[in-house]
């Protein structure tokens, strides 16, 4: 049974984009690691020396002229701030980033690659193949009552 689940996955993300302020450090991940088309998160954490920081966040598709635009709030872990955005189509994005601190500001800026979403199939069929084995198992208990001895009373 435990083949046929659902996986876990534990995703914390894939780092996109590095970047320093004086002493201190900015990190810029999305969360899947593997963007796929719908809603991702773009997080930024700061290193203890640069908080509190102000992020702002654009993000524009390479098949859409038209950018997303929003200030980042706080993760709710409590590491830093993050972004949720609509990847609507399957293409290179372009995510940019403007932390500002009280050291200084910085833009950071990565290119990510969304993918097509998978399947309706693929997300299901751990539910779908769960039927497998139960009607084995139902299979085998007719079979076992079929060609089990039939007891026959003796008495009378």
């Amino acid at each position: 049974m435990c083949a046929i689940t659902g996986v876990a996955q534990g995703d914390g993300g894939q780092v996109i984009a590095t970047g320093s302020i004086g002493k201190g450090s900015v990190v810029m991940m999305v969360n899947p690691s593997q963007p796929t088309v719908g809603m991702i998160a773009v997080i930024v954490r700061v290193s203890p020396a640069l908080e509190p920081a102000q992020c702002t966040l654009r993000a524009r598709s390479a098949m859409d002229s038209t950018p997303i635009e929003c200030a980042m709030s706080a993760d709710p872990d409590g590491l830093g701030q993050r972004a949720l955005i609509q990847c609507a189509d399957a293409s290179l994005w372009t995510i940019s980033v403007r932390v500002a601190t009280a050291l200084g500001e910085m833009n950071l800026q990565a290119e990510l690659q969304v993918a097509p979403e998978p399947p309706k199939w693929q997300s299901l069929s751990p539910w779908i193949l769960s039927w497998i084995p139960l009607a084995a198992l139902l299979l085998l208990g007719q079979v076992a009552r079929r060609c089990s001895p039939k007891k026959t009373d003796t008495n009378t």
